[in-house]
């Protein structure tokens, strides 16, 4: 008799209901923590911005494309590519100012560690 895979008993251990990875506490590195959690946030606003700009661009793109020469429509369709430009480019100008703007006050904005580091006593 044959053996299917759904059939075969294995011990899968004990179930965690907690993911693996998280913790409640800051543990011995609280600016490295906290260093990680504004990257974190800083590439996912990035990654939001540019799937943003690339849906955006395609929907001004197929209205283009379906305009037929209506010049209203063709308007719009310009308009809505040029507005996900200017969205991509103030999404890339910002994080470079922001560490432009790290570097002159001396404040590593961009990186928190060196800030929280330098707070002690």
């Amino acid at each position: 008799m044959k053996n299917l895979l759904a059939q075969v008993k294995t011990d899968l251990g004990p179930i965690q209901l907690t993911p693996k990875g998280f913790t409640a506490s800051f543990g011995n590195d609280p600016a490295g923590r906290l260093e990680k959690i504004i990257s974190n946030i800083v590439g996912v606003f990035t990654i939001f911005a540019g799937i943003s700009f690339v849906i955006y661009f395609l929907i001004g793109a197929v209205t283009w494309v379906t305009a037929g020469g209506h010049p209203d429509t063709l308007d719009k369709a310009k308009q809505q590519m040029s507005t996900a430009l200017v969205g991509l480019f103030i999404t890339i100008v910002g994080v470079g100012v922001m560490y432009v703007l790290g570097e002159v006050t001396g404040l590593k904005i961009l990186n928190p560690a060196d800030i929280i580091d330098n707070l002690t006593p």
